[in-house]
């Protein structure tokens, strides 16, 4: 899955030219920490922080008073201020990749590009609804984790016993257990099956429950 049909196809912008001061107000109006910033032609050319502003607020300017200080910085043109070292994915990355790149780089932001146009943005929080999504947590059904042998069939033998009792998939999503490299953890949520119904036949599998909840 790539996350092209996920990302923010119109997030808020902000132009190099614009002063730091419309920009931090832009953020505060649009509930946002951070905003990729276009030139004149739609390219990307750095993002912007409440943090950059700031630092820029606090950076010595001997000589100047207070109220001098904060005129100085609030003119500023953000393109003085902003990051220009900035990653970014295509629209065709796919959701491990994206996902990888925030984890590996400890980053809350990556701005979708095509070339140098910005397409959209995918944030923290656009990859929490697709974990959302992933896990099935917006439907019903019964949910049980357990673990298995990480063996090639596992999931086709586990598959054909769930639908020779009608029993349908809404999610399934596998973790290494961290203890034994042989084994792994998978989490499913069924619908057409109660929660001691699906204990019994997993059991039955010869599969360890670890975790179970109906109706979640």
């Amino acid at each position: 899955m790539t996350i092209e049909k996920k990302m923010r196809k119109n997030p808020v912008v902000a132009r190099s030219d614009m002063s730091a001061a419309t920009v931090l107000k832009l953020m505060k109006d649009e509930k946002v920490a951070k905003v990729p910033v276009l030139d004149e032609n739609g390219n990307l050319v750095g993002v912007i922080t409440e943090k950059d502003i700031l630092r820029a607020n606090v950076q010595d300017r001997s000589g100047l008073s207070l109220l001098e200080m904060a005129y100085e910085v609030s003119n500023l043109p953000v393109e003085r201020i902003m990051t220009t070292d900035v990653v970014s994915i295509g629209p065709k990355t796919s959701i491990e990749d994206t996902l990888r790149l925030m984890v590996t780089q400890e980053l809350s932001f990556l701005p979708v590009l095509e070339g140098r146009k910005l397409v959209g943005i995918m944030s923290k929080s656009d990859m929490f609804k697709i974990m959302i999504e992933l896990f099935g947590a917006r439907h019903y059904g019964t949910r049980i984790t357990f673990e298995v042998q990480d063996k090639i069939g596992t999931i086709a033998r586990l598959s054909k016993a769930l639908a020779d009792n009608n029993i349908s998939i809404i999610s399934l999503c596998t973790l290494p257990t961290g203890d034994d490299p042989d084994l792994v953890s998978i989490t499913l949520k069924v619908q057409g099956a109660d929660e001691d119904t699906l204990v019994s036949l997993l059991s039955s599998l010869g599969l360890r429950i670890i975790d179970q909840g109906e109706n979640n």
